[in-house]
């Protein structure tokens, strides 16, 4: 009756703590993922403490109801068997609570429930091994559930979620609690009355008073981890392009830094964009890591070192003025002035492109110092990629016609990507929108592209034709990536004159090579026609629809691409078996778990106690071997229910199994008592002897058995806890060691004894 009020109080007062997470997830998914945690963490540490389990068996357990229901529970959207569920389980308990601190409440992912979930578990399961464990703590239990709304409220939000059920419910509610267990009865109606209404009005009273005597807002974690770094927060420069042409009036003639220590002919580079989403490229600093957070020196080597002095024009340019311009591949920034110390806090570098920015922005006046490597690789006639490109279908869609055309009697990369940029070179013409072209609109989508490449001629400005070439070679198979950078003046200046997008390719073998946009782009001075067309070109080729959205692009240097017309196979007609697997696959998804997790952990039991076996059976000296293998005899007893105290000779231990039924032991106690305590040092062959007498009672003992028992006694724990002292009894010890008298034969401890023990 105990154990089920203390299971019930704990279970409840355990999920009032958890309602304080009510601003931080949305909907109730949490308190039904909390309370089944809860439940499953008492009923575990209950049945397993009243089977007298050691702790750590407890908390094998939890770890193994975890994995085994945090699939069902927490990702729903998962096979719970598979192994990337609990791979995934695994990471969200390690990363789930800094995303749960650096995301905006209220959350809704699925997987930020692991937090509630780990929790309750751990809760449910600590409080019922302190109520069985602790008797003469009777309140430890009870603090169980205030330590878990201290763990909700740091990992919560600063309005509370529940105020009268955290502040005066579980205030009420652990403290009847606590008197119940110090009473070890069931308290009167009366006086749990009494004391509810007495701890109400004062909670109610408390509440009233609270805004006029607190002293500060909640305290929460939240406040004090600072969010993931957001690079998607940062506008794309590239879409903003057209302020630095003639035209807009903007940028074109003002300073937007100067730099000096640049080698002669090397371009600076401001901004590397290696993500196109169909909208926009934008950088994502694709690769491990993304944009971390670096110190003054991250990065070895460095060839030159240039200064770079930030102007106003440069800070007043939102989109720019979070990126150090630089060039190569910078391996250390120093900062100077007033806002080195901000400057540096929030600087940040990307492995994969080699970009730099700073999340505080650059202001005028602020200047730096960069050492870096620089190198200028050409592209070669041989050049293969360096790796297999990802590509959208709708921008694939957007020019696969026109590039078979543009590349036709080439084959190689190398060859197609001039083929390419010689045909933009040559057919295109060159607008930024100005007077009279206002039909040439900026952008670079893929509605705007879409018009780039059906016209009878392309027109844009670096902007459209950067984005499109890059897209291009990422068709071709080859990885490219959107650079904004500047070629600066004689003086070191940069006027947004100076500023052009070009494309960088990988090429393997030579990292990532630059295609200056002098290749692909047609001379400013080329116009397009002052009528423009009013059809687009549509001369020999038809327009292909998308591919099929579950197929990956395939490059057209790729050998072994298949044609997408070809009709496919019929599929083949399941069988009986598959069909059969098929209809259990429901009841497997949640059956399965729960037995896997039973597998391991018996297992795991039998692996130890195998371990163990072999380890007595060939570690320590030979007259260890003896005591271990008599050790082994009692323990496998012990597996088969049979009763063995501790502290009792080997003599009383083979009466006591005796008693038991197990009968014919005292001979292997003789031989264990004549090789341990005996004059001379026994012979090892006489010990692989004896321990193959044990294994022949021990197979005798199971033998006598039920199967039923000897499945209990493999999987059985009472072997791996300590024994427990046996009663006290009056009269003559009988814990002394046998007096081990001299062998009558002298060659007796030379050849192999038997278990008849006839010297003792």
């Amino acid at each position: 009756m105990r154990d089920a009020r203390d299971a019930a109080a704990l279970a409840g007062l355990g999920l009032v703590a958890l309602l304080g997470f009510g601003a931080t997830y949305a909907g109730r998914d949490y308190l039904v993922v909390a309370a089944l945690g809860l439940a499953a963490g008492i009923g575990a540490a209950w049945a397993l403490t009243a089977a007298r389990q050691p702790v750590i068996m407890v908390a094998a357990t939890v770890l193994a109801l975890f994995f085994a229901l945090g699939g069902p529970l927490v990702l729903t959207d998962r096979s719970p068997a598979a192994l990337d569920t609990y791979r995934a389980l695994a990471l969200d308990a390690v990363r789930g609570w800094k995303e749960l601190l650096t995301t905006r409440p209220p959350v809704t992912g699925r997987d930020l429930l692991v937090v509630p979930f780990v929790l309750a578990l751990v809760a449910g399961a600590g409080g019922m091994i302190l109520a069985k464990r602790a008797p003469r703590l009777p309140s430890a239990p009870v603090a169980v559930p205030p330590l878990l709304l201290s763990a909700v409220i740091l990992l919560g939000t600063r309005e509370p979620a529940a105020r009268l059920a955290d502040g005066v419910l579980l205030a009420a509610g652990c403290l009847v609690w606590a008197a119940s267990r110090r009473r070890g009865t069931r308290p009167s109606a009366a006086r749990i009355g009494a004391g509810a209404l007495a701890l109400t009005v004062a909670g109610l009273a408390a509440v009233a008073a609270a805004p006029a005597v607190a002293g500060g807002p909640r305290v929460v974690l939240r406040d004090e981890v600072l969010p993931p770094f957001d690079i998607g927060a940062y506008p794309s420069p590239l879409v903003g392009f057209r302020k630095f042409t003639k035209d807009a009036e903007q940028l074109y003639d003002q300073t937007l830094l100067t730099v000096s220590g640049l080698p002669a002919g090397t371009p600076l580079r401001i901004a590397v964009l290696d993500d196109y989403d169909g909208l926009v490229w934008g950088a994502a600093g694709r690769g491990d890591g993304g944009f971390e957070r670096v110190g003054p020196a991250f990065g070895s080597g460095g060839s030159a070192t240039i200064q770079v002095t930030i102007a106003a024009a440069y800070a007043a340019a939102t989109d720019l003025n979070p990126w150090l311009p630089g060039a190569g591949r910078p391996a250390a920034v120093t900062f100077a002035g007033p806002r080195s110390a901000d400057l540096a806090a929030g600087l940040r570098v990307s492995p994969a492109t080699s970009a730099v920015l700073v999340s505080a922005r650059l202001a005028a006046g602020d200047s730096y110092t960069m050492r870096t490597a620089i190198d200028t690789p050409a592209l070669p006639d041989d050049a293969q990629p360096a790796a297999r490109p990802a590509l959208t279908d709708p921008a694939q869609a957007l020019f696969s016609s026109k590039v078979a055309a543009w590349t036709r009697g080439v084959t190689t990369p190398a060859a197609q990507l001039r083929a390419v940029a010689a045909y933009l070179h040559d057919n295109g013409a060159y607008s930024d929108g100005g007077k009279g072209e206002g039909q040439f609109l900026p952008g670079h989508g893929t509605g705007r592209l879409a018009g780039f490449f059906t016209a009878a001629r392309p027109v844009g400005d670096d902007e459209q034709y950067a984005a499109a070439y890059a897209l291009v070679a990422n068709y071709l198979g080859v990885p490219a990536r959107v650079v904004l950078g500047a070629r600066p003046r004689s003086d070191g200046t940069v006027r947004g004159a100076d500023v052009h997008a070009w494309v960088e390719v990988g090429v393997s073998g030579r990292g990532w090579v630059a295609i200056p946009q002098t290749e692909f782009m047609p001379d400013v001075t080329k116009k397009p026609d002052t009528t423009p067309p009013t059809e687009s070109e549509n001369t020999d080729t038809a327009a292909v629809p998308p591919p099929n959205a579950a197929r990956q692009p395939v490059p057209a240097l790729d050998s072994g691409r298949t044609d997408l017309t070809q009709t496919h196979p019929p599929r083949p007609r399941s069988c009986l078996l598959c069909r059969v697997l098929a209809a259990m696959m429901p009841v497997l998804r949640w059956v399965g778990p729960p037995v896997l997790a039973l597998a391991v952990a018996a297992g795991l039991i039998v692996g130890l106690k195998a371990a163990r076996r072999r380890h007595r059976r060939r570690g320590g000296s030979v007259s260890d071997r003896y005591a271990n293998g008599w050790r082994e005899l009692v323990d496998t007893a012990r597996d088969l229910g049979a009763t063995v105290y501790a502290g009792g000779t080997r003599q009383e231990e083979a009466a006591a199994l005796s008693g038991a039924g197990l009968a014919g032991l005292g001979p292997i106690a003789d031989d264990a008592d004549h090789a341990v305590y005996g004059p001379d040092d026994p012979a090892a062959p006489h010990a692989a002897e004896f321990w193959r007498q044990v294994d022949d009672a021990r197979r005798r003992m199971r033998t006598g058995a039920g199967r039923g028992r000897r499945l209990r006694a493999a999987l059985s724990l009472r072997s791996l806890r300590p024994r427990r002292p046996g009663p006290v009894r009056p009269g003559p010890r009988t814990d002394r060691r046998p007096a081990v008298p001299r062998p009558l034969d002298p060659g007796a401890r030379t050849r192999p004894r038997t278990v008849q023990g006839a010297g003792l």
